[in-house]
């Protein structure tokens, strides 16, 4: 199953320091939900851990990442990640690209992300998957907009390594199955 999102987001920083923080994968992983960086095998390869709970359901994947792309002038990048379910009954795929764009008052970042599921988690359907993306998404950009404004400005920003929570997307499942309900039975307040 493959899901697809683009999003756009103003943040009131430059672009030279969007950018410094967008490339440092150390201060990135900090802003992904359930996610971990374990491993820096170079500057454009890592390892790392993404834990997801939809309803019962929680998945672990242990994973890859790989900076395809760094262009600096431009301020673009893409990327590519794969991941293995740690029960051995799924994985994932994803390929993102990202830009940079100078305001006059900040940075505007475009990001294009295509997600592919296969196992458990894929049992949800198509609805589900890009309900729990788009609050990944949002949730992301939450955090990074969060880091951004506690960026002194230089780079740095104090860091303090903690495990990874779960991505809980309980709620999601709820308004999705009350969604296909509706649809199915039109309005009706009782199932008979």
């Amino acid at each position: 199953m493959e899901v697809k999102a683009e999003k756009k987001f103003k943040l009131k920083a430059d672009i030279d320091t969007v950018w410094s923080v967008l490339i440092n994968p150390e201060k990135v992983v900090t802003c992904v939900p359930g996610a971990q960086l374990t491993e820096t095998i170079d500057e454009n390869n890592f390892k790392g851990k993404v834990t997801i709970k939809i309803g019962p359901v929680t998945a672990k994947f242990n994973g890859d990442v790989e900076i395809c792309e760094r262009d600096s002038t431009d301020y673009e990048m893409t990327m590519t990640g794969k991941g293995t379910d740690i029960s051995g009954k799924g994985g994932a795929t994803m390929n993102m690209s990202l830009k940079l764009n100078a305001l006059e008052t900040g940075t505007e970042v475009s990001c294009m992300m295509n997600v592919s599921i296969t196992g458990r988690i894929a049992q949800f359907g198509a609805r589900m998957i890009e309900a729990v993306n788009n609050k990944l998404f949002e949730q992301f950009i939450s955090n990074f907009t969060n880091l951004m404004e506690q960026d002194n400005g230089d780079g740095k920003t104090e860091e303090t390594p903690q495990e990874a929570e779960p991505v809980k997307a309980a709620s999601l499942v709820g308004s999705v199955i009350m969604s296909e309900l509706k649809k199915k039975f039109g309005n009706k307040t009782e199932l008979d």
